[in-house]
């Protein structure tokens, strides 16, 4: 007997909710953990997306959970991120954008020594490194999806 996934989803602004809505398209066989800072999107998130499902035909189960309970997943995609504010420099933005990883995967641990992680999120090759360093799991089991814009512009 094949065991369902657990997916979870870290950050459900516009990159997360269309990765969540992607997922219920595909009828994943599991659950789908859905966790952001702000609870009362997050449980906005879960009646919409939960409504897709149905619309869909999808067996996926939408659940909101906390930070805790997505570091338990066999997958955890993480797509929070910051916009820039008026003035920011890249390099301030850049230390935003760590702080706020830093935070998620501090609040995670431990892991799922089994997990596999994805970051969504620029720039992808810094992100996707501090991403491993925090989380304590192979490098094989942490992947950066995205492009290499912000990395350029940091040259």
């Amino acid at each position: 007997i094949r065991r369902m996934a657990t997916i979870a989803l870290i950050g459900l602004g516009s990159v997360g909710a269309s990765t969540a809505l992607s997922l219920i398209h595909r009828r994943i066989q599991g659950t789908l953990l859905l966790v952001d800072i702000k609870s009362s999107l997050r449980d906005a998130q879960v009646r919409d997306l939960a409504d897709a499902a149905l619309v869909y035909g999808s067996v996926t189960k939408i659940e909101a959970a906390t930070h805790q309970e997505a570091s338990q997943a066999d997958v955890v995609i993480i797509t929070a991120g910051v916009n820039y504010t008026p003035g920011e420099t890249t390099l301030q933005h850049l230390y935003h954008k760590f702080s706020i990883l830093k935070s998620i995967l501090n609040e995670m641990r431990p892991f799922n020594p089994n997990a596999i992680i994805l970051v969504v999120a620029n720039p992808v090759d810094t992100l996707t490194t501090l991403a491993q360093d925090i989380a304590g799991l192979p490098r094989k089991q942490v992947i950066g999806v995205g492009t290499c814009i912000d990395s350029l512009r940091l040259q």
